[in-house]
This record gives C-alpha cells, structure tokens and sequence, in this order.
C-alpha cells in the first residue's frame, strides 16, 4: 500500500508539473510528493486495519498490487515507445545534406554545428526562447530601433504547444524557420544572435539563407558566446593541425596527455580552458584551445555527449 501511494505522489507531481523550472531542486520536489503521499497511506493504514476485516484488507492490497502491475506495465510501454520515436528523428535528420531551399524545421530536428562560421558571422551569442512562460514568439521585421517594442506590429510568430509526452512542439511555425539548433525533447532551441539593443535581439531565423528578424529580449535568455560555451557538453577543434596548449599562447608548448573529450572551463579572449576526459568522462588533465580567430570559429560543440 505504501509502494503504491508512493508511485501515486510521484505521478502526481508530474501531473501538475511540480518540478517544472526548478532546476536541481525538481527530482527532490517531485520525491517529495511520493514521500507525502505514501505516509498519507501509513497513517490511513492504521485506520483501515481497525476498522475494515481481514478478507477485505487482503481484497484491497491485491487490487492494489494489481493496480502496481498495471502502471509499471504502462510506463515501460510509454517509455519504450518514445524511446524508438526518439531513435527514429536521430536516424531521419542524420546524414542530411541541405538544400537550395531551406525546408521549415519539425519539432525535434537536430541542428548541430559541423563546420565554422563564415568568417565575421559568428554573431554575439545565441538567444534561447523561454517557451514555458511565452509559448507564442512574435517576429519583427523593419524596426526603428528609437522606438519602443509595443510601437512594433509583429510580421509573423512561433506557436509552442506540447505533444503527449510533455514535449514542446510547434502547433504553426514560419515555413522559413530554420534555426541554429533544435532539439525540443531535449529542450534544445537557439537562434544565433547577430545584435542587441535596448528590448530587442537581432537573430537569424533561417540558419540557410541568412534571413533575419527581431525578437523581444525578454522572452527568452540571451547567451554572449563565452556563456552559450559554458553550456554545451563537449567541444571538438575543427582543425586537425591545432594542438591543446599548456598556456594561452601559440607559442606555448602541447599538451602530451591522451584525451577522448574536450570539456569547457573558462573562456579568456579568444582562448579556452578545457578539461581533457577519458572515454569515461574522467578529467586526466586541462589544458588552452583556441576557440575563435578574427572571426572564425575555430571549434564545434554538442550539447548531447
């Protein structure tokens, strides 16, 4: 009884989304709730052993076993199920080859960096939408930047709505949006940013051709480079020739150590400190890359492993 109640707390805190936007703190929220739930259940346990007799408390524990059973059963179909949709996007965008004309992005497109950006486009940062607060994102067009946001009427917008699993996915989208990276199950979205002013950011709406559009600054998080790179997961240097430095100088001496991946630890001009991991993701040293040069990114990252 008390297994089952806790199980109850725990779907019922993701039923009313308890831990949403908490951060680290939502696991212990949500634990929280099956903890509550199941001493609800301890303390009604004594109640119902005096009250009720033997037959029927035997009666409720097997329907309630049965009940355990059922919601197991539920939630490894649910989970196998997304798992096999979620192999089947990965494998659909993987090998993609872009075309003249930039096809409107689904939901859970992958966009990844493979290749630098053109030299002088790498922009100021990325601009992260905050869909939980604003589901509706307005683009703007011809702006004068003089004037207040709400003296702006939008040309177009991004309706965000959420698909059976609790997934954002987009219920009317541009048929030109095309942004730098998406990955919704993953809560992946970034516009690269190539401006800011006072309540609005300059972004690139379609990664292909370049188009650009405006977007109110407040509803989402502007990332300058140096925090979008604190970020990701793990970075990898473009250029085979370039060597891990045991200072910030080109001149400086390489690194010897041995490393599978590169994770980022501080950004300094246009150097970076990484940590060097072993395939099991165990810093066996540190070390300085050079990220970017004149403009050039020097680097690509993912956000995934």
């Amino acid at each position: 009884m008390l297994l089952v109640f806790f199980i109850i707390g725990l779907y019922f805190a993701g039923y009313i989304e308890a831990g949403k936007n908490q951060g680290l703190a939502g696991g212990a929220i949500v634990l929280g709730y099956g903890v509550m739930f199941g001493g609800i259940a301890f303390v009604a346990s004594f109640f119902i052993a005096h009250f009720l007799e033997i037959k029927k408390i035997k009666f409720i524990n097997w329907a309630l076993l049965v009940l355990l059973l059922a919601t197991y059963g539920y939630t490894h179909y649910k989970f196998n199920q997304r798992k096999t949709e979620h192999k089947v996007e990965d494998e659909s965008y993987q090998n993609t080859t872009p075309t003249e004309t930039a096809e409107p992005a689904t939901a859970n497109s992958v966009m990844q960096l493979t290749k630098p950006f053109r030299k002088g486009d790498m922009g100021v940062g990325f601009f992260k939408p905050n869909f939980y607060e604003h589901p509706t994102l307005y683009f703007y067009g011809n702006v004068n930047l003089e004037k207040g946001l709400l003296e702006h009427m939008p040309q177009d917008s991004l309706v965000m709505g959420k698909n059976q699993y609790g997934d954002f996915t987009s219920t009317y989208a541009p048929p030109y949006l095309l942004p730098e990276y998406m990955k919704l199950d993953y809560g992946l979205f970034y516009f690269k940013t190539l401006g800011v002013s006072h309540d609005m950011v300059l972004i690139e709406i379609n990664k292909q051709d370049g188009q650009t559009a405006y977007l109110s600054k407040s509803k989402g998080d502007l990332l300058l480079w140096p925090e979008f790179l604190m970020g990701v997961n793990s970075i990898k240097i473009l250029d085979q020739t370039q060597q891990v430095k045991i200072k910030p100088l080109d001149h400086a001496g390489d690194v010897a150590q041995q490393y599978t991946f590169l994770k980022p630890l501080l950004v300094k001009d246009q150097w970076m400190q990484v940590a060097l991991q072993d395939s099991r993701l165990k810093t066996v040293g540190t070390g300085w890359i050079c990220w970017q040069k004149n403009g050039a990114l020097l680097i690509s990252f993912d956000f995934l492993s």
